[in-house]
Protein backbone atom coordinates (compact mmCIF):
# COMPACT_ATOMS: atom_id res chain seq x y z
CA UNK A 1 0.00 0.00 0.00
CA UNK A 2 1.09 3.42 -0.34
CA UNK A 3 2.50 5.55 2.00
CA UNK A 4 0.55 8.47 3.82
CA UNK A 5 2.71 11.40 1.78
CA UNK A 6 2.11 9.67 -1.28
CA UNK A 7 -1.54 9.43 -1.09
CA UNK A 8 -1.97 13.59 0.34
CA UNK A 9 -0.10 13.90 -2.69
CA UNK A 10 -2.50 11.92 -5.44
CA UNK A 11 -5.40 13.63 -3.14
CA UNK A 12 -4.16 16.82 -4.24
CA UNK A 13 -3.32 15.69 -7.80
CA UNK A 14 -7.15 14.52 -8.03
CA UNK A 15 -8.55 17.88 -6.89
CA UNK A 16 -6.60 19.93 -9.01
CA UNK A 17 -4.48 21.93 -6.13
CA UNK A 18 -1.20 20.15 -6.22
CA UNK A 19 1.31 22.15 -4.10
CA UNK A 20 -1.53 23.99 -1.98
CA UNK A 21 -0.34 23.75 1.62
CA UNK A 22 -3.81 24.90 2.75
CA UNK A 23 -5.69 22.44 1.09
CA UNK A 24 -3.32 19.45 2.17
CA UNK A 25 -3.80 20.56 5.40
CA UNK A 26 -6.85 20.09 5.34
CA UNK A 27 -6.77 16.81 4.07
CA UNK A 28 -4.85 15.65 7.07
CA UNK A 29 -7.52 16.91 9.41
CA UNK A 30 -10.61 15.19 7.55
CA UNK A 31 -8.92 11.44 7.06
CA UNK A 32 -6.59 9.07 7.27
CA UNK A 33 -4.34 7.98 4.51
CA UNK A 34 -6.24 4.85 4.64
CA UNK A 35 -9.47 6.98 3.83
CA UNK A 36 -7.64 8.58 0.84
CA UNK A 37 -7.04 5.40 -0.62
CA UNK A 38 -10.89 4.39 -0.88
CA UNK A 39 -11.26 7.91 -2.01
CA UNK A 40 -8.71 7.97 -5.00
CA UNK A 41 -10.37 4.02 -6.11
CA UNK A 42 -13.83 5.93 -6.53
CA UNK A 43 -13.06 8.09 -8.93
CA UNK A 44 -16.24 6.20 -10.34
CA UNK A 45 -19.06 4.65 -8.52
CA UNK A 46 -18.74 1.77 -7.34
CA UNK A 47 -20.77 -0.58 -4.52
CA UNK A 48 -18.66 -1.92 -1.48
CA UNK A 49 -18.45 -5.66 -3.17
CA UNK A 50 -16.76 -3.94 -6.07
CA UNK A 51 -14.27 -1.91 -4.45
CA UNK A 52 -13.14 -4.52 -2.19
CA UNK A 53 -12.20 -6.93 -5.02
CA UNK A 54 -10.15 -3.95 -6.62
CA UNK A 55 -8.63 -3.10 -3.34
CA UNK A 56 -7.96 -6.85 -2.18
CA UNK A 57 -9.84 -6.46 1.13
CA UNK A 58 -12.55 -7.93 3.10
CA UNK A 59 -15.65 -6.02 2.25
CA UNK A 60 -17.99 -6.32 5.20
CA UNK A 61 -14.74 -4.12 6.86
CA UNK A 62 -14.53 -1.59 3.55
CA UNK A 63 -18.13 -1.55 3.65
CA UNK A 64 -18.29 -0.07 7.32
CA UNK A 65 -15.38 2.26 6.47
CA UNK A 66 -17.13 3.78 2.89
CA UNK A 67 -20.21 4.46 5.46
CA UNK A 68 -18.10 6.22 7.65
CA UNK A 69 -16.60 8.40 4.94
CA UNK A 70 -20.00 9.22 3.11
CA UNK A 71 -21.54 10.26 6.49
CA UNK A 72 -18.74 12.64 7.34
CA UNK A 73 -18.90 13.96 3.87
CA UNK A 74 -16.06 12.81 2.33
CA UNK A 75 -18.27 10.52 -0.70
CA UNK A 76 -21.17 10.44 -2.19
CA UNK A 77 -23.86 7.33 -1.19
CA UNK A 78 -25.99 6.37 -3.67
CA UNK A 79 -28.55 3.40 -2.60
CA UNK A 80 -26.18 0.84 -3.86
CA UNK A 81 -22.86 2.64 -4.83
CA UNK A 82 -20.16 5.34 -3.72
CA UNK A 83 -18.54 8.25 -5.56
CA UNK A 84 -15.65 10.74 -4.75
CA UNK A 85 -16.59 13.89 -5.40
CA UNK A 86 -15.17 15.21 -8.70
CA UNK A 87 -13.66 18.43 -7.23
CA UNK A 88 -12.89 20.37 -3.89
CA UNK A 89 -15.60 22.56 -3.76
CA UNK A 90 -17.60 19.62 -3.65
CA UNK A 91 -15.38 18.30 -1.09
CA UNK A 92 -15.09 21.48 1.46
CA UNK A 93 -18.64 22.38 1.23
CA UNK A 94 -20.19 18.39 1.90
CA UNK A 95 -18.15 18.52 4.95
CA UNK A 96 -19.47 21.55 6.54
CA UNK A 97 -22.82 20.15 5.52
CA UNK A 98 -22.32 17.75 7.73
CA UNK A 99 -23.83 16.78 11.26
CA UNK A 100 -21.80 19.04 14.29
CA UNK A 101 -20.59 15.75 15.49
CA UNK A 102 -19.30 14.73 12.05
CA UNK A 103 -17.25 17.99 11.58
CA UNK A 104 -13.38 17.92 12.97
CA UNK A 105 -13.51 21.24 15.63
CA UNK A 106 -10.27 22.63 13.28
CA UNK A 107 -11.97 22.11 10.14
CA UNK A 108 -14.10 25.46 10.04
CA UNK A 109 -11.05 27.18 11.73
CA UNK A 110 -9.17 25.98 8.37
CA UNK A 111 -11.85 27.02 6.13
CA UNK A 112 -11.88 30.54 7.75
CA UNK A 113 -7.98 30.98 6.17
CA UNK A 114 -9.29 29.94 2.73
CA UNK A 115 -6.86 31.44 -0.19
CA UNK A 116 -10.51 33.44 -1.62
CA UNK A 117 -8.46 36.00 -4.13
CA UNK A 118 -6.65 36.04 -7.06
CA UNK A 119 -3.21 36.59 -5.74
CA UNK A 120 -3.44 32.94 -4.75
CA UNK A 121 -2.14 30.41 -7.75
CA UNK A 122 -4.51 27.81 -5.58
CA UNK A 123 -8.20 30.28 -5.48
CA UNK A 124 -10.80 28.80 -6.77
CA UNK A 125 -11.60 32.04 -8.53
CA UNK A 126 -8.67 30.97 -11.70
CA UNK A 127 -11.38 28.12 -12.81
CA UNK A 128 -14.24 30.34 -12.93
CA UNK A 129 -12.02 33.15 -15.28
CA UNK A 130 -11.01 30.24 -17.40
CA UNK A 131 -14.18 29.52 -17.53
CA UNK A 132 -15.45 32.86 -19.02
CA UNK A 133 -12.17 32.80 -21.24
CA UNK A 134 -12.92 29.53 -22.68
CA UNK A 135 -16.95 30.29 -23.51
CA UNK A 136 -17.30 34.26 -23.51
CA UNK A 137 -20.40 33.39 -20.36
CA UNK A 138 -19.81 33.36 -16.63
CA UNK A 139 -20.13 30.68 -15.16
CA UNK A 140 -23.08 32.15 -12.98
CA UNK A 141 -26.26 33.92 -13.43
CA UNK A 142 -27.97 36.06 -11.25
CA UNK A 143 -31.77 35.60 -10.57
CA UNK A 144 -34.13 38.82 -10.10
CA UNK A 145 -35.38 39.40 -6.90
CA UNK A 146 -39.18 38.08 -7.21
CA UNK A 147 -40.66 40.58 -4.62
CA UNK A 148 -39.11 43.39 -7.01
CA UNK A 149 -40.80 42.06 -10.11
CA UNK A 150 -43.65 42.41 -8.03
CA UNK A 151 -43.28 46.08 -7.07
CA UNK A 152 -42.34 47.02 -10.81
CA UNK A 153 -45.80 47.90 -12.39
CA UNK A 154 -44.34 48.24 -15.84
CA UNK A 155 -43.49 44.31 -15.78
CA UNK A 156 -45.86 42.27 -17.38
CA UNK A 157 -46.41 38.41 -15.68
CA UNK A 158 -46.00 37.34 -18.98
CA UNK A 159 -42.91 38.97 -19.41
CA UNK A 160 -41.34 36.96 -16.58
CA UNK A 161 -39.33 33.87 -18.08
CA UNK A 162 -40.10 30.49 -15.60
CA UNK A 163 -36.33 30.16 -15.06
CA UNK A 164 -35.74 33.86 -13.92
CA UNK A 165 -39.34 33.65 -11.23
CA UNK A 166 -38.11 32.65 -7.66
CA UNK A 167 -41.71 31.11 -6.95
CA UNK A 168 -41.73 29.30 -10.77
CA UNK A 169 -37.92 27.60 -10.20
CA UNK A 170 -39.61 26.59 -6.70
CA UNK A 171 -42.95 25.06 -7.65
CA UNK A 172 -40.98 22.80 -10.67
CA UNK A 173 -38.94 20.88 -7.80
CA UNK A 174 -39.86 17.40 -7.03
CA UNK A 175 -37.68 17.80 -3.76
CA UNK A 176 -36.31 21.17 -1.52
CA UNK A 177 -33.72 21.19 0.82
CA UNK A 178 -32.26 23.91 2.76
CA UNK A 179 -29.22 24.74 5.17
CA UNK A 180 -27.54 27.44 6.36
CA UNK A 181 -25.13 29.45 3.83
CA UNK A 182 -21.19 27.72 4.73
CA UNK A 183 -19.67 31.34 3.55
CA UNK A 184 -21.65 33.07 5.97
CA UNK A 185 -21.49 30.53 8.79
CA UNK A 186 -17.50 29.90 8.50
CA UNK A 187 -16.40 33.71 8.06
CA UNK A 188 -18.93 35.50 10.49
CA UNK A 189 -18.97 38.82 8.49
CA UNK A 190 -22.11 40.00 8.17
CA UNK A 191 -25.43 39.34 10.43
CA UNK A 192 -27.94 38.25 7.14
CA UNK A 193 -29.76 35.19 7.51
CA UNK A 194 -28.15 31.89 7.39
CA UNK A 195 -30.69 29.14 6.31
CA UNK A 196 -30.83 30.15 3.04
CA UNK A 197 -28.89 27.79 0.69
CA UNK A 198 -31.75 25.92 -1.62
CA UNK A 199 -31.25 22.21 -2.95
CA UNK A 200 -33.03 20.93 -5.48
CA UNK A 201 -33.12 17.25 -6.34
CA UNK A 202 -34.58 14.12 -4.62
CA UNK A 203 -31.53 11.81 -5.02
CA UNK A 204 -28.83 14.39 -3.49
CA UNK A 205 -31.07 15.68 -0.36
CA UNK A 206 -31.85 12.22 0.01
CA UNK A 207 -28.19 12.18 0.54
CA UNK A 208 -27.68 14.87 3.15
CA UNK A 209 -30.63 13.63 5.04
CA UNK A 210 -29.95 9.95 4.61
CA UNK A 211 -26.18 10.27 6.16
CA UNK A 212 -27.66 12.61 9.24
CA UNK A 213 -26.21 15.86 7.66
CA UNK A 214 -27.85 19.28 8.89
CA UNK A 215 -30.01 19.73 5.92
CA UNK A 216 -33.59 19.64 5.78
CA UNK A 217 -37.07 18.78 3.59
CA UNK A 218 -39.02 21.70 3.09
CA UNK A 219 -42.24 22.67 1.14
CA UNK A 220 -42.67 24.86 -1.86
CA UNK A 221 -44.14 27.16 1.02
CA UNK A 222 -41.87 27.45 3.31
CA UNK A 223 -38.86 27.87 0.87
CA UNK A 224 -40.59 31.10 -0.68
CA UNK A 225 -40.73 32.50 2.57
CA UNK A 226 -36.93 31.64 2.81
CA UNK A 227 -36.27 33.76 -0.34
CA UNK A 228 -38.42 36.03 -0.19
CA UNK A 229 -36.89 36.78 3.33
CA UNK A 230 -33.45 36.65 1.84
CA UNK A 231 -34.21 39.12 -0.56
CA UNK A 232 -35.98 41.55 2.19
CA UNK A 233 -32.19 41.12 3.74
CA UNK A 234 -30.58 41.99 0.58
CA UNK A 235 -29.56 38.69 -0.22
CA UNK A 236 -28.19 37.97 -3.86
CA UNK A 237 -30.26 35.04 -5.54
CA UNK A 238 -28.02 33.22 -7.99
CA UNK A 239 -27.52 29.91 -9.55
CA UNK A 240 -24.14 27.97 -10.42
CA UNK A 241 -25.73 27.42 -14.00
CA UNK A 242 -25.63 30.26 -16.57
CA UNK A 243 -28.59 28.83 -18.62
CA UNK A 244 -32.22 28.11 -18.86
CA UNK A 245 -33.01 25.56 -16.17
CA UNK A 246 -33.17 25.09 -12.84
CA UNK A 247 -30.09 23.02 -11.44
CA UNK A 248 -28.64 21.61 -7.94
CA UNK A 249 -28.79 24.85 -5.96
CA UNK A 250 -29.65 28.34 -5.76
CA UNK A 251 -27.19 30.33 -3.33
CA UNK A 252 -29.12 33.64 -1.53
CA UNK A 253 -25.58 35.49 -1.03
CA UNK A 254 -23.96 38.71 0.71
CA UNK A 255 -20.95 40.44 -0.93
CA UNK A 256 -18.74 39.84 2.91
CA UNK A 257 -18.65 36.47 3.35
CA UNK A 258 -19.32 34.75 -0.33
CA UNK A 259 -16.64 32.84 -1.25
CA UNK A 260 -17.77 33.75 -4.74
CA UNK A 261 -18.63 37.47 -5.22
CA UNK A 262 -15.95 38.48 -2.28
CA UNK A 263 -12.80 37.22 -4.67
CA UNK A 264 -14.70 38.43 -7.46
CA UNK A 265 -15.59 42.27 -6.27
CA UNK A 266 -12.08 41.91 -5.25
CA UNK A 267 -10.20 41.31 -8.60
CA UNK A 268 -12.92 43.79 -9.88
CA UNK A 269 -14.06 40.94 -12.28
CA UNK A 270 -17.64 40.05 -11.29
CA UNK A 271 -19.24 40.66 -14.73
CA UNK A 272 -16.03 37.44 -15.65
CA UNK A 273 -17.97 35.36 -12.54
CA UNK A 274 -21.54 36.46 -13.09
CA UNK A 275 -23.79 37.60 -15.48
CA UNK A 276 -26.50 40.48 -14.14
CA UNK A 277 -30.37 39.45 -14.30
CA UNK A 278 -32.16 40.71 -17.64
CA UNK A 279 -33.75 43.16 -15.16
CA UNK A 280 -31.72 46.52 -13.94
CA UNK A 281 -33.91 49.28 -11.65
CA UNK A 282 -34.73 52.82 -12.70
CA UNK A 283 -34.80 55.79 -10.58
CA UNK A 284 -38.06 57.69 -10.13
CA UNK A 285 -36.30 60.94 -9.68
CA UNK A 286 -39.27 62.33 -8.03
CA UNK A 287 -39.91 59.75 -5.35
CA UNK A 288 -36.18 59.91 -4.29
CA UNK A 289 -35.71 61.58 -1.67
CA UNK A 290 -32.00 60.98 -1.69
CA UNK A 291 -31.84 59.08 1.74
CA UNK A 292 -28.83 56.58 0.25
CA UNK A 293 -30.71 53.70 1.38
CA UNK A 294 -30.35 52.08 -1.74
CA UNK A 295 -26.35 52.66 -1.51
CA UNK A 296 -25.98 50.96 1.20
CA UNK A 297 -28.08 48.00 0.23
CA UNK A 298 -26.43 47.33 -3.35
CA UNK A 299 -24.13 44.78 -3.21
CA UNK A 300 -21.83 45.36 -6.20
CA UNK A 301 -21.04 49.49 -5.68
CA UNK A 302 -23.59 50.43 -8.44
CA UNK A 303 -25.50 53.50 -7.16
CA UNK A 304 -24.16 56.88 -6.96
CA UNK A 305 -25.56 59.93 -5.40
CA UNK A 306 -25.61 62.95 -8.34
CA UNK A 307 -27.22 66.65 -8.65
CA UNK A 308 -30.20 67.16 -10.41
CA UNK A 309 -31.79 70.22 -11.47
CA UNK A 310 -34.04 71.86 -9.49
CA UNK A 311 -33.40 69.76 -6.09
CA UNK A 312 -31.29 70.57 -3.02
CA UNK A 313 -30.38 66.94 -2.43
CA UNK A 314 -28.89 64.67 -4.43
CA UNK A 315 -30.37 61.85 -6.06
CA UNK A 316 -30.05 58.63 -6.99
CA UNK A 317 -28.15 57.06 -9.91
CA UNK A 318 -27.64 53.63 -11.32
CA UNK A 319 -24.10 52.75 -12.82
CA UNK A 320 -25.34 50.54 -15.38
CA UNK A 321 -22.05 48.65 -15.90
CA UNK A 322 -22.10 47.60 -12.91
CA UNK A 323 -25.43 46.90 -12.13
CA UNK A 324 -26.50 43.01 -11.89
CA UNK A 325 -30.18 43.59 -11.70
CA UNK A 326 -30.57 41.50 -8.34
CA UNK A 327 -33.15 43.89 -6.52
CA UNK A 328 -31.80 44.69 -3.74
CA UNK A 329 -32.04 48.40 -3.92
CA UNK A 330 -35.87 48.35 -5.19
CA UNK A 331 -36.64 46.38 -1.56
CA UNK A 332 -35.27 48.74 0.54
CA UNK A 333 -36.44 51.80 -1.09
CA UNK A 334 -39.59 53.09 1.12
CA UNK A 335 -40.29 55.90 -1.51
CA UNK A 336 -40.99 52.99 -4.32
CA UNK A 337 -38.54 55.35 -6.20
CA UNK A 338 -37.10 52.39 -7.61
CA UNK A 339 -38.63 49.65 -10.02
CA UNK A 340 -37.63 47.20 -12.45
CA UNK A 341 -37.10 47.42 -16.16
CA UNK A 342 -36.31 44.72 -18.81
CA UNK A 343 -33.17 45.58 -20.74
CA UNK A 344 -31.95 42.26 -22.08
CA UNK A 345 -33.95 39.92 -24.63
CA UNK A 346 -34.85 36.02 -23.31
CA UNK A 347 -31.97 34.87 -25.51
CA UNK A 348 -29.74 36.60 -23.06
CA UNK A 349 -30.02 33.87 -21.04
CA UNK A 350 -28.53 30.47 -22.81
CA UNK A 351 -30.71 27.65 -23.80
CA UNK A 352 -28.09 25.43 -23.11
CA UNK A 353 -25.05 24.92 -21.26
CA UNK A 354 -22.53 27.30 -22.47
CA UNK A 355 -19.73 24.98 -20.92
CA UNK A 356 -20.15 20.69 -20.22
CA UNK A 357 -21.42 19.32 -17.21
CA UNK A 358 -20.19 16.32 -15.95
CA UNK A 359 -22.65 14.22 -15.02
CA UNK A 360 -22.12 10.51 -13.12
CA UNK A 361 -24.83 8.23 -12.82
CA UNK A 362 -24.87 6.48 -9.41
CA UNK A 363 -27.40 3.62 -8.52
Amino acid sequence: MAGGIEIYDRLERQYHLEGDKHFREILETLLTPDDGMIILELTSPLTPAELAVKMNTDESSLAVRMDSLARRGLLYRGKEQYVAWGDAHQLKARVAFSAHESIPPKYIELRKKDMRYEESPYAEIHSWLKLFEMTGKPLIRIIPSRLAILASPSIKAEEVLWYEDMAELLRRSDTIGVIECNCRRIHQKCDKPLLTCLHFGKSIIEYETGRGGRMKTVSFEEALEISDNAEKAGLIHNTPANFASLTGVICNCCNDCCATFDPALHSEKVNQVADPSRYRPAVNLELCKGCKVCVARCPFGAIEMEPVPDSKKLKSKIIEEKCMGCGACILGCKQQALTYEIVKPPEFIPAQPPFRYEMVSVR
